[in-house]
């Protein structure tokens, strides 16, 4: 790219080049009026096809109905050109990104959290418009001058599906892209989306992707059998605790279905390992169900003894058929917890008793309309709720491990793992390769930690588990094991 490819945009004035991708080029301008710089994306004028140029517009389209979102790049406008050509007009964010940043230094493992929990709060939003991203990872997570992310790069970003829903190819960014996605079983959905932001948070950590190896064969074509079958690696981080490993490593899941299921619950997990380690709590804004800008975090705690008793905490009801809250104004960011000053004085102990009285029946109605449901967040706190003890964060199993004795006509399974519960059960996979396995059915294993499977002798047969906990989560599958029958 070269200053000679920027074109002339009426009311701004030329830089100088910022970088360039597949199909576009980045300049820095600065708008007239009001002063302030902005970065441009310009489609490059070689291979210009009508998909390239469609992709583009849609990209536009899409990030103009996120743009007011606090974690997603803001586009201020886009034009199409006499020539063919087109560009967008976006809010700049200084280098580096978060790509070049993780290659450059250590990110704090609460930086990493803070950093998660705000973009799941863009994917949740835009998932919740009915987009989906497809193609998370770090090099499209800039940084603002003030320290926050903004995502961006939504040029494959659509409505999600299989890929019988589409007519052509999706292009991806193999290292952080979920296995579905690259073997052709989906076009990206919310549970992908999810194991492209938790990849992207594994290479925050540790500076590079989660399957790369240094030093080894890192070619696309090398990466996807790892991510196909390969167990997630650790970080290797010793400040890195044990809940997050977990949390990560379940949502890079193998199979859609054993991650969690929204970016919202990505973002939950996240914000327990937050409380877990005592950190600052991120707040996480999305749109509700209504379209309004709200904040979803899960209710803040305070630490024994730092209780405010001078005021009291309210929190708006949000039951089947109640009333709509008050909105805040628009553009402004609702508090995670908004306390509002209360003086009480002592003649007045028959108001406080109906104060009491009212949170109680405030209780009562969100558990009777509950049912089976998960609610809202919490519709009325006390302040005697707020100094309940740190939740903890989810407990996810261990990683099995994994041994296999051969036999005449079998090769017999056998697994154990550390903190085992009582209705844990087992998910096996078998096949006659190490590369069939990814594909192999699911074998529920409800009594025992043991499997025989019979071949003939001489052939091999190999087996990865997962252990199942009653309440829905997956421990990360055990390596691959392989073992000749006898």
């Amino acid at each position: 790219m070269s200053a000679a490819d920027a074109p002339v945009i009426p009311g701004l004035e030329f830089v100088r080049p910022l970088g360039s991708g597949g199909y576009a080029d980045v300049y820095l301008y600065e708008q007239q009026s009001p002063r302030m710089n902005v970065a441009v994306k310009v489609l490059k004028r070689q291979g210009l096809t009508a998909a390239i140029r469609r992709q583009f517009v849609d990209e536009a389209n899409t990030m103009a109905q996120l743009a007011d979102h606090p974690f997603i790049v803001q586009v201020f406008r886009s034009e199409q050109t006499a020539d063919g050509g087109a560009y967008l007009v976006m809010k700049y964010y200084p280098p580096p990104n978060l790509a070049q940043r993780a290659k450059a230094e250590r990110l704090t493992v609460e930086e990493v959290l803070r950093s998660g929990i705000q973009l799941a709060s863009a994917v949740e939003t835009a998932h919740r418009a009915g987009i989906i991203h497809r193609d998370i990872k770090p090099a499209n997570v800039l940084v603002s001058q003030y320290g926050q992310p903004g995502l961006t790069d939504f040029g494959i970003a659509g409505r999600g599906g299989h890929a019988e829903d589409v007519d052509e190819d999706v292009g991806v960014s193999v290292p952080w892209s979920a296995p579905e996605v690259l073997y052709g079983q989906s076009n990206g959905d919310s549970r992908s989306d999810v194991y492209s932001l938790a990849a992207t948070l594994w290479h925050l950590l540790v500076g590079r992707s989660p399957f790369e190896q240094p030093g080894g064969d890192n070619s696309a074509y090398a990466l996807m059998p790892r991510i196909r079958a390969t167990p997630v690696p650790t970080t290797g981080r010793a400040d890195v605790p044990v809940s997050l490993e977990r949390l990560l490593a379940h949502a890079m899941a193998k199979s859609p279905d054993a991650r969690p299921q929204t970016a919202l619950e990505l973002a939950r997990g996240l914000q327990a390992v937050e409380r877990e380690q005592r950190l600052p709590s991120t707040s996480l804004v999305v749109l509700d169900e209504l379209g309004r800008t709200t904040t979803a975090d899960a209710p803040a705690t305070r630490a024994p003894g730092t209780e405010d008793h001078d005021r009291t905490s309210v929190r708006a009801v949000s039951v089947p058929d109640a009333p709509a809250p008050v909105r805040a104004p628009s553009g402004a960011e609702v508090a995670d917890d908004e306390d509002a000053p209360a003086t009480i004085s002592g003649g007045v102990v028959l108001g406080v008793l109906a104060l009491l009285v009212a949170v109680t029946v405030g209780v009562v109605v969100w558990a009777v309309n509950r049912g089976d449901e998960e609610p809202e967040p919490v519709a009325v706190q006390s302040t005697v709720a707020r100094t309940a003890a740190p939740s903890r964060a989810v407990d996810y199993p261990e990683q099995p491990a994994l041994d296999a004795r051969s036999a005449a006509g079998s090769v017999t399974f056998s697994w154990n793992y550390v903190g085992a519960e009582k209705d844990d059960y087992s998910r096996l996979r078998v096949a006659p390769s190490e590369g069939a396995v990814a594909d192999a059915g699911i074998i529920t294993v409800r009594d025992g930690r043991k499997y025989t499977v019979k071949a003939a002798a001489g052939k091999p047969v190999c087996a990865q588990v997962e252990v199942s906990r009653k309440s829905g989560i997956y421990s990360p599958r055990s390596p691959i094991r392989c073992e000749t029958a006898g």
